[in-house]
């Protein structure tokens, strides 16, 4: 999106005519030094979940108007211009035009363009800091850097290309700068590269069309990938691959989706899509061009209409896909107030509520916040029903280990468990790969997770079903243990119990089954991933694991490999969107014989690769995690 002026790219006026309105806007709507506080709206839900939502509002060119606004998803209230509350002494308050907002570790951090700066927060919106980058764009982040995009001068000179600047998070200083494309915007790391769209987007009938990779050791391009006009949008799905979004002409002519894979085109889609989010392996599109909501698989690019009708928005505008919600913002004329929607995936609306000017960037946090009088806030967060901490890490052997989390030289299992924390925890909806047979990941909550009538907690995956066919699809199960803390040292080192799944008791199952996995065996590749396979950080040279063993559930349909979908009791069995199929019940847990046993509460899981099977085309099964959630928690 590009928010220099959304007249320009929208309504498609003149050059002459978007400056006079300009020097309008600067005359009549600059806020100075007045101090903005919260108003506290209607409430838009009365459903009660756990966490918030932000919503940046770019507001119009030189008019002084981004705006941070907040839903507490618990209370079911709208706060507007909920960053002049918590900050009432910033008296310009955000500042002009609010152009990408993102949550990483336990900050907040928005792209303010005309201002050139970053704006960085706590969870809770309170100044902490501010970066100074010329015309900055968008961000992304790599352990304790962060990566900004920016046009750095004149939008109108063809000559002039941009830069992506490396900040340091702890001190929030500039370290390096690396000259990219014309007018860099989004951007994705991946494997320790960045690769960043180069739109051009304002250089009328002259805009770029390739993607710079920065190799962010030495902080340099390396390459340019030609991709299409005007690229903008950049998104990586499960598989790693990357999904561009090329705008064309911004008149919609040449106007397509380019997915990457290692760095070659495997796929172009001719659509017009001004945004998108992608959850498990679908992708969410907005057409603007004709007011379309479109869902595309990730898997085979099947392109499906959604039940939400776009027709009566004027301009559909922002869009975040959540396992448990969809949000859509209308900017309508682009100068007044806009709309944000909720909606479930069946198409049911759930709520609206009038926004600041253009809602561009929508971000879901944890915790719930609420105001004392008029203009102090203060954090009365509640038990989260999320993932809080990952205790233990150890993959097998697998095509995603050593990128999902991405190993770094010196990472040690402490250093990857706290990457693994920053996919996982409160909802962050990233991606842990567990690589082959035995591979697993130790995760608790901030509190224990009781054991009450029906299911009590629901594990999350990249699993899909086939369309048109429920049997079958994308399945790596995973065996589900939990424990409870005995000796109350606040670790988990006591008895394990497991969950008793579909095949449990199953002949083909083997229940006590052992396999080491080496070093010098790590040599099985796949053309699409060719990094190590064996986890980096572990010291030793052979990884040992113990378990039960499932049997294949690998065939091929149409030639092309899947998997039969588990009937129940396994993790990254089912989509996400069925919660009651990739949920489960305490109550099944047994111990080593395979003898029932009550628990009356749980506080730590452990989900391990249930089956050994690699293919040459498709790599090893492995089991995902996406995150978790406990199904009783306020």
């Amino acid at each position: 999106m590009h928010t220099h002026f959304h007249i320009l790219i929208h309504k498609r006026i003149a050059w002459a005519f978007v400056l006079c309105i300009s020097c309008i806007i600067l005359c009549t709507s600059c806020r100075g030094d007045e101090i903005i506080y919260p108003t506290l709206g209607d409430k838009v839900t009365n459903e009660v979940r756990s966490g918030g939502l932000y919503l940046l509002c770019e507001g119009n060119m030189g008019s002084n108007k981004a705006r941070l606004d907040y839903i507490n998803l618990h209370t079911g209230d709208y706060y507007s211009n909920w960053y002049g509350g918590q900050n009432p002494h910033q008296m310009k308050e955000l500042g002009d035009v609010g152009n990408d907002l993102q949550q990483y570790g336990h900050r907040l951090y928005a792209v303010i363009n005309c201002s050139h700066k970053v704006e960085v927060m706590d969870l809770q919106a309170r100044h902490i800091g501010q970066i100074n980058i010329p015309n900055c764009r968008y961000m992304a982040f790599h352990g304790d850097k962060m990566y900004v995009s920016a046009y750095v001068g004149s939008i109108a000179d063809p000559d002039l290309l941009g830069s992506v600047y490396e900040v340091d998070t702890a001190t929030l200083q500039i370290t390096r700068e690396v000259k990219v494309g014309h007018q860099p915007d989004e951007m994705c790391l991946v494997n320790e590269k960045l690769y960043v769209c180069n739109s051009g987007g304002y250089l009328l009938n002259q805009y770029d069309s390739t993607i710079s990779v920065v190799d962010i050791h030495s902080m340099t391009e390396i390459k340019q990938i030609p991709v299409g006009l005007n690229p903008t949008r950049i998104r990586m799905d499960n598989a790693g691959k990357l999904w561009v979004c090329c705008q064309g002409d911004n008149g919609n002519q040449n106007a397509q989706i380019v997915v990457l894979h290692n760095e070659q085109i495997i796929q172009r889609i001719p659509i017009h899509c001004s945004n998108l989010s992608i959850l498990d392996n679908t992708a969410y599109i907005i057409d603007k061009t004709n007011k379309q909501l479109l869902t595309i698989s990730t898997i085979d690019y099947t392109i499906n209409n959604t039940p939400i009708s776009l027709d009566a928005y004027e301009n559909p505008y922002a869009l975040l896909a959540t396992p448990d919600a969809l949000y859509i913002t209308d900017a309508k004329n682009y100068v007044s107030s806009g709309v944000l929607h909720c909606y479930s995936y069946d198409g049911t609306e759930r709520w609206t509520a009038k926004t600041g000017d253009i809602p561009g960037h929508l971000c879901r946090v944890a915790g719930e916040y609420t105001l004392h009088g008029d203009t102090h806030p203060t954090d009365t967060t509640t038990t989260s029903p999320y993932i809080h901490r990952v205790y233990e890490y150890k993959p097998a052997i697998g095509q995603f280990v050593n990128t999902m989390p991405q190993y770094e030289e010196g990472d040690d299992e402490q250093s990857m468990c706290r990457k693994c924390e920053l996919s996982l925890a409160h909802n962050a909806g990233g991606t842990v790969t567990l690589g082959g047979w035995g591979g697993y990941i130790v995760f608790g909550f901030d509190h224990p997770i009781c054991n009450k009538e029906g299911k009590d907690i629901q594990i999350r995956g990249n699993a899909f079903r086939m369309s048109g066919n429920s049997e079958y699809g994308g399945s790596e199960p995973g065996i589900v243990m939990v424990s409870v803390d005995e000796n109350t040292n606040g670790l988990p080192d006591d008895t394990w119990y497991e969950l008793k799944g579909s095949m449990y008791s199953h002949p083909s199952t083997i229940h006590h089954h052992t396999y080491t996995y080496t070093r010098a065996a790590d040599t099985i590749r796949n053309p699409f991933h060719t990094q190590p396979y064996y986890p980096q950080w572990i010291e030793e040279d052979s990884i040992t694991f113990h378990g039960a063993l499932l049997a294949p559930i690998t065939t091929q349909i149409n030639g092309k490999y899947v998997q039969r979908l588990l009937e129940w009791g396994y993790a990254d069995n089912q989509p996400n969107t069925d919660i009651d199929a990739t949920s489960f019940d305490l109550s099944w847990a047994v111990d080593m014989n395979g003898q029932p046993v009550q628990l009356t509460q749980i506080d730590f899981v452990r989900v391990y690769t249930a089956v050994q099977e690699t293919y040459t085309q498709t790599g090893e099964l492995s089991t995902e995690i996406t995150g978790a959630v406990d199904l009783h928690a306020q």
